[in-house]
């Protein structure tokens, strides 16, 4: 989505949330219909996390408004977790590199975080963005194959374990659209034993890092890779 798309966006929902605090039937009857906008344009630009996260959002306040199915913190919540999809966009774009760069160069600095805590992919895209890369964070698979295809990342940092998203299948899928390219696995856990063993024999990531090693300890290993494969590629 352009940026002043975003930008919009994002005064919509933080209208709505300020609506929030003293709801009333005309001001959700408002915010319903600014989140429709929203999913439409993300349709448009085919962000498919923007159209879920609207669509979620959007339900919570008819459900709200006609008394059913959804209290106000849950609306609450709703529009908030669009509120921050939509600052993520805005911060990509702003991140994204000059128009000197070429596109090869703006491809080849694209990282996917695949993470179900908000906090480890707010904390990681932080830093990989302070490294200068573009970044986008998913967690659940539809999610993840809709920026497969249309992030191109290639880089990959995917907890191992998350309940709507099938780690063995996402791996697979991002090398088939490797396209000749290298492709970078890192993936990053907080449990251990057979389960994890298993997950890391099948998939045998680039990398793997130990969440409680911390956020440095997984930028760093991407870092070192990245650094790897810059330097084969000069041979």
């Amino acid at each position: 989505m352009p940026t002043h798309l975003y930008e919009t966006g994002l005064r919509q929902a933080a209208a709505g949330l300020a609506a929030l605090q003293r709801p009333s039937e005309s001001r959700i009857a408002e915010l319903s219909k600014h989140l429709r906008s929203i999913r439409l344009e993300a349709a448009q630009h085919e962000r498919a996390d923007l159209v879920k996260a609207a669509d979620e959002a959007e339900a919570a306040t008819q459900n709200l408004l006609v008394g059913t199915g959804s209290d106000h913190v849950a609306c609450v919540r709703a529009v908030h977790r669009l509120a921050h999809l939509l600052l993520l966009g805005l911060r990509a774009e702003a991140e994204q590199p000059s128009p000197q760069a070429s596109p090869e160069e703006v491809r080849e600095r694209k990282i996917l975080v695949a993470d179900d805590s908000r906090v480890s992919a707010v904390a990681l895209s932080n830093a990989f963005l302070a490294h200068d890369f573009l970044v986008r964070s998913v967690s659940t698979m539809e999610e993840a194959i809709a920026e497969l295809n249309s992030f191109q990342p290639c880089v990959l940092v995917s907890d191992v374990f998350m309940p709507n998203l099938d780690v063995t299948l996402l791996c697979r899928t991002f090398r088939d659209l490797a396209d000749g390219r290298r492709k970078l696995v890192v993936l990053v856990s907080g449990s251990t034993g057979d389960a994890l063993q298993s997950h890391l024999d099948e998939i045998k990531p680039d990398a793997f890092v130990a969440k409680m090693a911390g956020t440095a300890s997984v930028v760093n290993s991407v870092l070192d890779l990245w650094r790897k494969c810059e330097a084969e590629h000069r041979r």
